[in-house]
């Protein structure tokens, strides 16, 4: 019996996180056999349904073409085809598009027009079929092969050391011609094959060098590599200078002769590099006269010294008036 006024007690509930841990322990561990076997079914299922769903892929084929001998194909190449691959999942994840063969076009026996591309060109692994190819057809145009010798046309780059150049009528007179093949109407209007570039940077002796040719388009060329020998050779120039004064030489008192003209010109011949410096350092143009010569006019000729080797001099006038001063 309870006194009057007494508390009725409740049962003390445990905390909140360890029913929660008791929950989940129950949910992931109680009948745990079962639960096994319920997942494996869904995973059965899951692939059953899957594996067996047709499924599409674009893929790619490439293209290769049989000519006539005597023909080239002047007309845009198709290099490769786009074509749509139907089938189960589990075969097409394993399609590998780089396993197929690629169509040839055999038009040895074609005339120009249209050739069709068909799905019996194209052999795809079992279980797959083929839904579309694109484009269907190629549109080809041939035009008659022709031969013929040309020169070769070197392609120069850069710059050779200053003062000197390319001897392009040397290089060219010793390349043989190359035979070039192609479509007959290219191969008529086709006067020189170029090379690759060759550099000249800061050369200035002559080099053999092996480049390669660089045909147009749908021309063939043998050989293909040829070897190139540049001939450099020095820049050769022509300088007026003056007008230049004359001095004196000799045992003469210069105050006491008079020269007409007092000054002339100078034409340089030879080497850029030789005449620049030539020009650099100045020029002196003298003319010898002795007391005994002082007695009467007379012309001397005028002298220009110090050139360096494989530099010539002209003085314009060549020769002036020696007289007495009075």
């Amino acid at each position: 019996m309870m006194w009057r006024g007494e508390m009725q007690q409740q049962p003390e509930l445990p905390p909140l996180g360890e029913r929660a841990r008791a929950y989940l322990r129950g949910a992931l561990f109680d009948n745990l056999g079962l639960k096994f076997v319920s997942l494996v079914l869904a995973l059965t299922v899951f692939i059953l349904v899957n594996t067996g769903q047709e499924r599409e892929i674009v893929a790619r084929v490439g293209v290769s073409y049989t000519l006539p001998d005597d023909k080239v194909l002047v007309s845009e190449r198709v290099d490769a085809v786009r074509i749509t691959v139907r089938g189960p999942w589990n075969r097409i994840r394993h399609f590998d598009e780089r396993e197929l063969d690629r169509i040839n076009l055999d038009l040895t026996h074609t005339q120009a027009g249209e050739v069709a591309i068909t799905p019996d060109m194209i052999e795809l692994p079992a279980g797959l079929t083929l839904t579309s190819i694109t484009p269907k057809v190629v549109r080809v145009a041939f035009e008659r092969v022709r031969t013929k010798g040309v020169q070769i046309e070197p392609v120069y780059a850069g710059r050779a050391m200053h003062g000197f150049r390319v001897d392009e009528t040397e290089t060219k007179k010793t390349l043989p011609p190359v035979t070039a093949r192609g479509p007959e109407g290219v191969i008529s209007a086709l006067s020189s094959i170029r090379t690759e570039e060759i550099r000249l940077d800061g050369r200035s002796e002559s080099f053999s060098v092996e480049v390669q040719l660089v045909p147009p388009d749908g021309v063939e060329v043998a050989p293909d590599r040829v070897t190139v020998p540049v001939s450099l050779e020095e820049i050769m120039v022509n300088r007026r200078v003056g007008p230049v004064r004359i001095a004196l030489t000799g045992d003469v008192d210069p105050s006491r002769v008079k020269i007409e003209p007092a000054e002339v010109e100078v034409v340089l011949a030879g080497g850029l590099r030789g005449v620049e410096r030539v020009v650099a350092s100045g020029l002196t143009a003298q003319v010898a006269v002795s007391a005994s010569d002082v007695a009467k006019p007379h012309t001397a000729p005028v002298v220009v010294e110090g050139l360096p080797p494989g530099v010539a001099v002209q003085v314009v006038p060549a020769q002036v008036m020696v007289m007495p001063r009075r």
